[in-house]
């Protein structure tokens, strides 16, 4: 699978990451072409080659010619809704700018549609945020994965006063995402919000491990400078699972993916809600959600509601738990979820043809697993025991794989 994933041991800003993607291979000049789409004017687009510490970078910079105009939410949507962009720069780049606006909203306790945006709201950002978006396109990069962030302490002026850094918009979003991050001893900002935004909704995942073939590399310069080598590097390439005997100590292809893990133990709901319960969280995006005995303190039996979600929802997930049932808190827990190659076939029976869920990939079959409801039609218009028909599945799957090439 071709990927990108972003690198950022030094931070993460919108120019940084467009000079990443740019470093890949692309050239600025075509790039801008496709940015002289948008309505904005007043600005100068230049890149430049640096060192930081030594190593070369690509550098962006926008300098504005011209005084901007005050943007909000609503007016950013309706600039980018309106240019001649593809659906996905365009539904991507709003989806940015709302959590920029809902961060901020949460920051000054406003409402999304009276929040402003200075900084954000300026042209340099919108380019950073719409070109990074257009770069992806231009690179034919579907899935793109990050590195955990990390942030620097300190103070930031701006136009309210001196703010603690992290700034409070960015770890709002660190927040509302799920991003992992760490803290630096370094002073000085090196996640913007803009850089949080833009990878949040563009990431499919964070991740330190990544079985990776790269085939480019590009290097993105922030504007400060920092003891060590201020840079976000792009590395393009094929997603592969490789030697699962690395990971798991088996083989076979093998994906990973981050999840969330939801967890509250309960010793006083009314046992006939938990199947209404369970049915709002699967309907509302849970990968899944099962039920274990505990026994609390006191000796009081309980109920430990176990909740798995992708990451951008799992508050969703945490408010559904706290809206139907009587817990007062829950904990969440980020988790790597491992899983082998997974497709589904369908083979011919003398029954019809049914579904069969394979895992794994030639000659590793590790699980074998007939559609139970195909199963369980047949087995009710037939009269067939349900278990000879599971047997005769697996038994005529595995003729079937026996086939296929090595």
């Amino acid at each position: 699978m071709t990927a990108l994933y972003l690198d950022c041991p030094a931070g993460a800003s919108g120019d940084m990451i467009l000079a990443a993607l740019l470093d890949c291979g692309l050239s600025p000049v075509s790039l801008h072409d496709q940015l002289k789409r948008l309505p904005l004017s007043g600005y100068n687009f230049n890149t430049t080659t640096v060192r930081k510490k030594g190593l070369r970078a690509l550098q962006v910079q926008i300098d504005c010619t011209e005084k901007q105009p005050p943007r909000n939410l609503a007016t950013i949507t309706e600039l980018l809704e309106n240019a001649p962009l593809s659906s996905f720069v365009r539904e991507k780049g709003v989806a940015v700018f709302k959590a920029l606006a809902r961060a901020e909203s949460r920051v000054h306790d406003l409402p999304v549609e009276k929040i402003h945006f200075h900084e954000v709201g300026a042209v340099d950002s919108i380019i950073d945020i719409v070109g990074s978006l257009l770069a992806l396109e231009m690179l034919g990069v579907k899935n793109v994965l990050a590195s955990p962030l990390p942030l620097g302490r300190g103070w930031q002026n701006t136009e309210h006063g001196p703010v603690p850094l992290p700034a409070p918009a960015t770890l709002e979003i660190i927040r509302e995402y799920a991003i992992p991050c760490y803290g630096l001893s370094q002073e000085g900002e090196t996640v913007t919000p803009t850089g949080a935004a833009l990878l949040a909704v563009i990431c499919s995942r964070f991740s330190n491990s990544l079985p990776m073939c790269v085939d480019r590399i590009g290097y993105g310069a922030g504007q400060r400078d920092f003891p060590y080598p201020n840079v976000l590097r792009a590395w393009q390439g094929v997603l592969y699972a490789g030697s699962a005997t690395a990971v798991t100590g088996v083989e076979g292809e093998l994906t990973a993916g981050c999840v969330e893990i939801i967890e509250a133990n309960i010793d006083d709901l009314n046992p006939e809600i938990y199947a209404y319960l369970l049915e709002r969280l699967f309907s509302s995006g849970a990968l899944d959600v099962y039920l274990s005995p505990v026994q609390m303190k006191k000796n009081r039996p309980a109920v430990k509601i176990t909740i798995l979600s992708e990451p951008q929802i799992s508050h969703l997930m945490g408010q559904i738990l706290l809206q139907e049932s009587t817990t007062i808190g829950y904990r969440r827990l980020l988790a790597e979820k491992i899983m082998l190659k997974r497709e589904v076939r369908e083979v011919d029976t003398p029954w019809g043809k049914v579904k069969i869920k394979v895992a794994g990939s030639h000659p590793h079959f590790y699980n074998i697993a007939p559609e139970y409801a195909d199963c369980l039609r047949i087995a009710r218009e037939k009269g067939i025991p349900l278990k000879k028909i599971y047997q005769y599945l697996c038994a005529k799957y595995s003729e079937f794989s026996s086939q296929e090439p090595e």
